[in-house]
């Protein structure tokens, strides 16, 4: 029984190597340029590139690095970062300390709270009005007699009714450092009235500071832009070089005209095969607005932050029944990824690889991930030599011990009868 219990075991140790061994098949590497061999800890990172993302997870979870030399093999520890775009808003205090009308013309006025040198570059409107469109000058002031120009023919715009709630009512600007800040409304339609009065309900004042992302262009491949006018919709159908994430999407409108849309963007999950043709399935990634009013050089400008990666996508703007608009130039970019490895110390020359493509793999557990903020600001960049494709073995097929079934049932019924007998003498013995 031992024996048999010693062979049961070493065949699951066995079946555990294999799918160990199976683990580590990557499909492509890369050769690593630029880590020395040092004797003290170094910091390295790399850019990911565009075509590396396209082959491997989303999460990274199927990339190692490795250190090769003749007679032995280091995993050598790394963590990956998106470089987003991230803005941080601080408010500043100020107050409304006049409102007043002169004809046609609305005015509210700011002034600082406090006495600080802090710049702003935004301003946060709020109206207790729904529906206006209106056109504002902001002027800037140290002492409320001398005004100077900050923003003019400035537009903000609110839509709200059974089909569309839409509102732009933030005033950005280049950094300025005024005490008072005085806000001109000009409204000029037609229906005038007490009613339609502009009531500011309050406006919040910030320093907004932008950090930039990292961006890659993803080369657009095939684009075509169609008229549905049964179901009133443009569709912008999009192939690329690379299957990515997508995270921003710049569409220009050649149209002077002034719109507001609706639109999505769709990628391609699937394709089935009927007698009528290719049916496609896409799914929504991201609904927003297209608007003239946010439209800036003739673009217009999306993030979508997205995770799923392909190659084929769709832009659906929706019409109604409106003019169907010009599509000028559009592009696709997804933010860079960095790659961050830290080198220990090592005797040995050893030549660095980037290995990827291995699906099965789970995401690493490095302790370097939980001290992140520990990385210096200026480390040595590295290189990523061209791909190299990495010969697989076939697996060889196993030829089973029984072909024939009948040897397997005669096999069982042997081992029963063995069994039956085995414990027939051991109640003998009891």
């Amino acid at each position: 029984m031992k024996k048999i219990i010693f062979q049961f075991s070493f065949v699951l140790i066995l079946l555990f190597l294999c799918n160990t061994i199976f683990a580590q098949n990557f499909l492509y590497k890369r050769e690593v340029k630029g880590i020395k061999n040092s004797k003290q800890t170094e910091w390295y990172k790399l850019e990911i590139p565009i075509e590396v993302v396209e082959k491997t997870n989303t999460d990274f979870s199927d990339i190692r690095i490795f250190g090769v030399s003749d007679l032995d093999t280091l995993e050598t520890p790394f963590l990956t970062r998106k470089i987003m775009q991230q803005a941080e808003n601080k408010q500043v205090d100020f107050k409304v300390i006049n409102s007043s009308k002169k004809g046609n013309d609305y005015f509210f006025t700011l002034e600082k709270e406090e006495n600080n040198d802090e710049s702003i570059n935004l301003i946060k409107l709020n109206f207790q009005n729904t529906n206006f469109d209106w056109k504002i000058k902001l002027e800037g002031s140290q002492n409320q007699n001398e005004w100077f120009e900050v923003l003019d023919e400035y537009r903000i715009v609110s839509i709200k009714n059974d089909f569309t709630d839409y509102k732009f009512t933030n005033l950005v600007f280049p950094n300025s450092k005024y005490k008072y800040y005085r806000i001109k409304i000009t409204d000029k339609s037609e229906s005038q009235s007490d009613n339609n009065n502009p009531i500011l309900s309050s406006a919040n004042v910030f320093q907004q500071k932008t950090v930039d992302g990292n961006f890659q262009n993803i080369e657009i491949i095939s684009q075509h832009v169609e008229v549905d006018k049964v179901k009133k919709q443009t569709v912008i159908d999009i192939e690329l070089a690379h299957s990515a994430p997508i995270d921003f999407i710049s569409l220009g409108v050649k149209n002077d005209f002034d719109y507001y849309r609706t639109i999505q963007f769709k990628y391609l999950l699937d394709s089935t095969q009927t007698e009528k043709g290719v049916i496609y399935n896409f799914v929504t990634l991201h609904t927003s607005t297209l608007s003239s009013i946010e439209k800036q050089n003739g673009k217009s400008d999306f993030f979508i932050n997205s995770s799923t990666k392909s190659n084929h996508y769709q832009i659906i703007i929706s019409n109604q029944d409106n003019q169907p608009l010009d599509i000028g130039n559009i592009e696709i970019k997804s933010y860079v990824n960095q790659l961050f490895t830290r080198v220990a110390p090592t005797d040995k020359n050893l030549t660095y690889f980037l290995m990827y493509g291995n699906e099965r793999l789970q995401k690493p557990n490095y302790d370097i991930v939980r001290f992140e903020s520990t990385i210096p600001n200026d480390i040595i960049s590295l290189e990523l030599e061209s791909e190299q494709k990495i010969p697989q073995k076939e697996v060889e097929k196993v030829t089973p011990l029984f072909e024939n079934s009948l040897w397997l049932w005669l096999l069982m019924g042997t081992i029963i009868l063995v069994l039956t007998v085995f414990t027939f003498k051991m109640m003998k013995k009891q």
